[in-house]
């Protein structure tokens, strides 16, 4: 079937708008429903073009139970922070979309720390009666509170492969080839989800086929916010969070650094200066004032004293500070 959304028409299935119907005729009633989209633990499959469509829809049905919404790309987050910190300003109603894999897929000690962020903010924000649409890489991977208790249902995108022959070189002879085609997804419902989640947990298989979808379906590459803006707001989100995990790594040079010089420094006649702290940091790429380099030093003692007292007992025993 097809809906209107920013002047054109666009397509969506029609099991999965009916699905959808029924999350904004009851938001209404002081609910909160978040949407997970997963690409079957397969990169490049489609999810956030679904994802798009997704809460495009919402947006159209919302208006249409006179609920004003205004879905656009500025409703689209690849940080979870802002997206978060923004959801608390606006009004009832609104929808906001997601992708978590431009920050979790980085380690499974920082998709954890993600998740743990969304639960934490899903249990205060209830009363503002918004609908999220997520995307996430792979829902095995998801805590449980979240898989389970938090979402509503859930998408999984996946591929389609076709054995075709097919004269591929123009030399006259055909070869078999896999066809790879985008553009498909299965339905799972808040029951159905939890069973997967079960079943999965209980034999220690992650895979999407040990329970029957409610349905399936298949949808278009369309870009309802406008493709320009979109791929504009994901390249500089990327570029950001490139650059925040570059600054995270020169700190963690700083500290392993800084963990060296108190091992060089083991009396008050010690030969190492501050001077040569400063050329030492200068060659990991970190500039820095003689007076900065103290306020940091004393800064990091202080933040390995708050992580472990034993740690830092540990680290400090026999070594003094260098010498002015």
């Amino acid at each position: 079937m097809k809906f209107p959304f920013n002047g054109k028409e666009w397509y969506i299935d029609g099991f999965l708008a009916s699905s959808l119907d029924s999350l904004a005729y009851n938001v209404q009633k002081d609910w909160d429903f978040v949407i997970m989209i997963t690409g079957d633990r397969t990169v490049r499959v489609g999810k956030s073009v679904l994802a798009m469509t997704v809460s495009a829809y919402i947006s159209y049905a919302l208006n249409k139970l006179k609920m004003k919404n205004e879905f656009s790309v500025k409703d689209i987050y690849f940080d979870n922070k802002a997206m978060m910190k923004d959801a608390f300003k606006k009004p009832p109603y609104h929808v906001n979309q997601y992708d978590e894999g431009r920050e979790g897929l980085a380690a499974a000690k920082a998709m954890k720390g993600v998740q743990q962020d969304l639960i934490d903010f899903f249990s205060e924000c209830g009363q503002m009666n918004h609908i999220f649409v997520i995307v996430a890489p792979d829902f095995f991977k998801l805590n449980e509170e979240i898989a389970v208790a938090r979402s509503e249902f859930l998408i999984n995108v996946y591929r389609k492969e076709t054995q075709i022959n097919k004269d591929i070189f123009k030399d006259g002879t055909k070869r078999q080839i896999t066809k790879l085609e985008r553009g498909f997804f299965e339905f799972f419902s808040r029951k159905k989800k939890q069973n997967l989640y079960d079943k999965s947990q209980s034999t220690r298989r992650r895979n999407y086929g040990l329970i029957k979808a409610d349905f399936y379906g298949s949808f278009t590459n369309q870009y309802p916010v406008g493709e320009d803006e979109y791929r504009a707001k994901k390249k500089d989100s990327l570029e950001r969070f490139t650059k925040r995990k570059e600054d995270e790594k020169k700190l963690k040079n700083q500290d392993k650094f800084l963990q060296q010089a108190i091992a060089n420094i083991k009396d008050n006649n010690a030969t190492y200066k501050w001077k040569d702290v400063q050329t030492d940091l200068y060659k990991l790429g970190r500039e820095m004032s003689i007076e900065a380099i103290k306020k940091n030093y004393q800064r990091y003692k202080l933040r390995v004293s708050a992580e472990s007292e034993i740690k830092a007992e540990k680290l400090s025993e026999g070594f003094v500070m260098p010498n002015a």
